[in-house]
């Protein structure tokens, strides 16, 4: 059995995405907001209501990460999305929106994240992608410091709210070859 397998994810899978989507989001922000905002947040966009929604839209594609048979991480692409603030220069399309990318903090150190962001790669090659790009919040350096190691350089921000608290995210970019 291979260590890492990753699946496109299927409504019957619903469940252990919102648990995914659910339990990464608190590990990572889970102490950056007030209770009552996680709350709201976690309701509003990562109930299996708005989950199964957006595995409904086209050009919007999920995919489960397995380590060694257990759920660890998964990734959320958007095709053809560009940002969605006007005063940004529209990238070179086509374009595909690299909108999650989360992993457990149990399996951290297992270069789950490194493996996700490849399969990305593979899916732009795939749908022969000219730029990916990505909002990361301004003060998850971790999370900056990996996708600067991978080639995105900031072009923007925009404006990322977590129930009553307004947030600010680095646009990155990368053109894939």
């Amino acid at each position: 059995m291979q260590p890492v397998f990753i699946t496109p994810v299927q409504l019957p899978m619903l469940n252990t995405l919102v648990q995914l989507e659910q339990q990464t989001f608190t590990e990572t922000f889970g102490n950056t907001y007030q209770p009552e905002d996680l709350a709201a947040f976690l309701q509003a966009g990562k109930s299996a209501a708005a989950l199964q929604q957006e595995l409904q839209t086209p050009g919007s594609l999920y995919y489960l990460l397995y380590y060694n048979g257990t759920p660890a991480g998964f990734i959320k692409l958007n095709l053809g999305k560009q940002p969605d603030d006007a005063a940004h220069t529209r990238l070179p399309a086509p374009v595909m929106e690299l909108e999650k990318i989360y992993v457990l903090q149990a399996f951290h150190g297992h270069k789950l994240g490194k493996a996700l962001i490849q399969h990305a790669y593979a899916v732009a090659r795939e749908h022969q992608v000219a730029t990916i790009w990505l909002g990361v919040w301004e003060h998850n350096t971790r999370a900056r410091r990996f996708y600067e190691h991978e080639g995105f350089e900031k072009f923007g921000e925009h404006p990322f709210k977590v129930g009553s608290q307004l947030d600010t995210d680095w646009l990155m970019k990368k053109a894939v070859s």
